[in-house]
């Protein structure tokens, strides 16, 4: 059976929009109209928290069938965010519309898009199909980050690169039409509720101390991700002086790198068990911000800043592929509130860390948030060390 689709298409909006658009665009665009590191950190901040919304989305899907419609609301969601960035001028509002229909839009794929892919194929393919599903997304960044970093050499505005990545979605939304994915059978969400029911009766105890420190270590870990990956190459641009055209060409060529590695890590996941990818990931995530940090003053050659970027999206790929299993290990809870619990983590620590990062722009510059997310990663390795010890000491 065939693990790719042509729908597994509508994955690459989010590499385009949530990794690169925001990344090398609304971002800049945001300083660069308004001045304000305030207003770029409660957009970021409304994409991230945002999240929290995802269980509802699910609910709604499932109750009234609307999974293949939600999907496409979402993809029409990173379409509209483009548009109205590309109007946008000095208006606040503008730019919080923005960060909504970015947080509508991937929000709902990101719960949509898998569901399709687990209701599609059999139990035995599903990491395969997963794995697959996520390359698209990938692929999104290499392919937006490549044709940006080609265009800024030949000096296109920001409007004619605007332009250029809602080309881009608009193949998403086409393709989705013309090759829907497979309807989600009520027969299939049954049994998956049965299955659900069956091992909520048979958990066992767990360390619910374990749990809650791996949720603070998400939460922290956050902080570093969001701000040195999505606002990353504006970072480095104003704290190393290197051009937002290299940063789209590293962010391309990290991406292809993902896609390769991603394999050899699940399997690795699988056979050295989640908790090792973890630290690693969150050891990379270490390894830039105070690489950044310790850089931050010295004449360092334009590659470093941009290949400890391309290291953290390494991690950041690993990092999210093995903590829904390390949450369902660790929580004591059941499966679905289990994972609803880590996307909250994650959201509000996504929203969270962009807010004070808006902040400490509007005060001391860019070069502190360097800062913060070294001291952050610093705090978030030592709870890291407890949440192992914890569960230990639970077995």
């Amino acid at each position: 059976m065939k693990t790719v689709k042509p729908w597994y298409v509508a994955q690459m909006s989010i590499g385009v929009v949530q990794w690169v658009a925001i990344a090398l665009l609304l971002a800049p665009l945001i300083i660069e109209r308004t001045g304000s590191g305030a207003l770029m950190g409660s957009v970021m901040s409304l994409i991230g928290i945002f999240g929290i919304s995802a269980p509802l989305i699910g609910w709604l899907a499932d109750k009234y069938a609307i999974h293949r419609q939600l999907q496409k609301v979402a993809l029409f969601s990173h379409l509209l965010s483009l548009i109205l960035l590309y109007f946008a001028t000095t208006q606040s509002y503008m730019y919080l519309l923005v960060g909504l229909s970015i947080g509508i839009g991937t929000v709902s794929q990101l719960v949509l898009n898998p569901t399709f892919v687990l209701n599609a194929l059999p139990a035995k393919l599903h990491s395969r199909g997963l794995s697959r599903l996520f390359q698209f997304q990938f692929l999104g960044i290499v392919i937006a980050g490549s044709l940006l970093g080609l265009v800024s050499l030949f000096n296109w505005t920001s409007e004619q690169q605007l332009q250029l990545l809602m080309a881009l979605v608009s193949i998403s939304i086409v393709t989705v039409f013309i090759a829907p994915p497979p309807k989600i059978s009520q027969s299939k969400e049954l049994e998956q509720a049965a299955d659900e029911t069956n091992k909520e009766e048979t958990l066992t105890p767990k360390n619910k101390a374990a749990f809650c420190a791996f949720l603070v270590t998400i939460f922290l870990s956050m902080f570093t991700s969001t701000n040195l990956m999505e606002t990353g190459p504006l970072i480095i641009k104003q704290v190393f002086s290197v051009n937002l055209g290299h940063s789209a060409f590293g962010l391309a060529i990290s991406a292809i790198l993902t896609i390769i590695l991603l394999e050899p890590a699940g399997r690795w996941a699988d056979k050295s068990g989640p908790y090792v990818v973890w630290i690693t990931g969150l050891s990379c995530y270490a390894i830039t911000a105070i690489g950044l940090w310790l850089a931050v003053g010295t004449q360092v050659p334009s590659a470093l800043p941009v290949l400890l970027i391309v290291l953290l999206m390494q991690a950041i790929s690993w990092f999210d592929m093995v903590i829904p299993a390390i949450a369902e290990q660790l929580s004591p809870y059941s499966p679905a509130l289990t994972q609803g619990i880590l996307l909250f983590a994650m959201s509000f620590g996504f929203g969270s860390g962009a807010l004070i990062a808006g902040e400490l722009i509007d005060s001391d510059g860019f070069v502190a948030i360097v800062e913060f997310c070294a001291m952050s990663m610093l705090i978030t390795l030592a709870i890291a060390a407890l949440t192992l010890g914890l569960k230990r000491r639970s077995h």
